[in-house]
Parts: C-alpha cells; structure tokens; sequence
C-alpha cells in the first residue's frame, strides 16, 4: 500500500489518500504519518480517502485496531471521515472497523462515500 499526506489549508484538514492492500503494519505507519502531519499543520481534522484500499486484515485484527484518537494529542476537536468506496471488496471490513470505534466510545469517526459530505462534515462539524 502506498499513500499521500497533504494538508488543505484552506478547509483545515489533513487529507491522507491511500492505494493498494494493506496490512496492520501499513495502517499504523499511515497512520503516524498522518499524526504527524496533523502536529505540524496544528490540525485535528482528517480525511483518510480509502476509495483504492484493499484491506488484509483479519476480523480479530479489525477488531483490535481502534485506539482513542485523544492519546495522539488532539483532543476534542479531533475528527475523522474515511473515505470508502460503495462497492469495495473491503466495505464490510471498513463498517466493522467504524462500528468498533463507535462501541469503544470513539464517535469522532465516520465513514463517508461522498468526498465532498466527508469533506463538509470534517472541517465543518462542531466539536463534541
């Protein structure tokens, strides 16, 4: 899996766009890239555009992966719209991984299929 980090000044959103199957490894190391770039650009907002992602994680992996978003630093303005195609091999495992967060508690987490309503509702949404 490869992806991109880049940050939307103008909608104030760090915007990760990623490609190809991944496994847990790569999923953590785009996600510290992003956790990075969202330090350095001072932004608790991202869009993580799933839409070319092929998931190879097992159910229990799927399972265990959420973690709270407030542990990186970014507190309750913290959102996340994943971006997923409709007809992806992996939606099943996106909606399992979104339905775990939010029984963990963690709700500043959607999935979206429409780039500009993820858009919307992450630079936009009030923080809880």
């Amino acid at each position: 899996m490869g992806w991109t980090v880049d940050h939307l000044e103008d909608r104030g959103v760090v915007r990760v766009t990623a490609e190809g199957p991944a496994d847990r490894l790569q999923l953590r190391q785009l996600t510290r890239d992003a956790v990075m770039a969202g330090h350095q650009h001072r932004c608790a907002r991202f869009l993580i555009d799933h839409r070319r992602t092929r998931l190879v994680l097992g159910t229990a992996e799927i399972f265990d992966m959420p973690k709270r978003g407030e542990d990186a630093g970014f507190g309750a303005d913290l959102r996340i719209a994943i971006l997923i195609s409709p007809d992806s091999p992996s939606r099943a495992d996106f909606e399992f991984y979104a339905i775990q967060c939010g029984n963990l508690g963690i709700h500043f987490l959607r999935l979206f299929f429409d780039e500009q309503s993820a858009l919307d509702w992450v630079s936009r949404h009030p923080a809880a």
